[in-house]
């Protein structure tokens, strides 16, 4: 890697200090207790879910140095499979959401906060970015995908 490029998926070697289990639970704890609803699932330690439709996932993440959000399918489903699935939405579904479908391997339309996550007096602007995100995505997947499914 490149100084300056940032390792999306730096946990186990962010630098000096990375994040602890604690630390990350305390992150979504203040997450889901700013929210009006229950609609946040469990993904992992690092992520939690919003699930969009049986097949369509949005998946948020904390790292070291940033918080996101992408697109994905079920859990177990391979990447391809929902690229293959979200592509049929192409070019109006990434023009809509500003990210792209291909842009990071592994998560579709991959948009991130860079953040200093090790740092908690960070979090309340890292929770207003993931939440007008996660309403901006939501409110897309349901104006152009959702209707296709049903």
């Amino acid at each position: 890697m490149s100084d300056g490029e940032i390792d999306e998926w730096d946990f186990a070697h962010g630098g000096p200090r990375s994040l602890s289990a604690a630390e990350i639970k305390r992150f979504w704890d203040g997450y889901i207790a700013r929210r009006d609803d229950a609609r946040i699932e469990h993904g992992s330690l690092y992520s939690r879910w919003r699930r969009v439709a049986d097949d369509l996932v949005l998946s948020l993440y904390v790292a070291n140095r940033s918080v996101g959000l992408f697109a994905r399918g079920q859990r177990g489903e391979k990447w391809a499979t929902t690229v293959s699935r979200l592509s049929a939405y192409e070019p109006d579904l990434g023009s809509a959401l500003d990210a792209s479908l291909l842009g990071f391997k592994g998560c579709c339309y991959l948009s991130r906060l860079p953040l200093p996550v090790t740092d908690a007096s960070s979090w309340p602007r890292g929770y207003e970015w993931l939440e007008e995100r996660e309403r901006h995505y939501v409110r897309v997947f349901q104006d152009i995908v959702v209707p296709a499914l049903t």
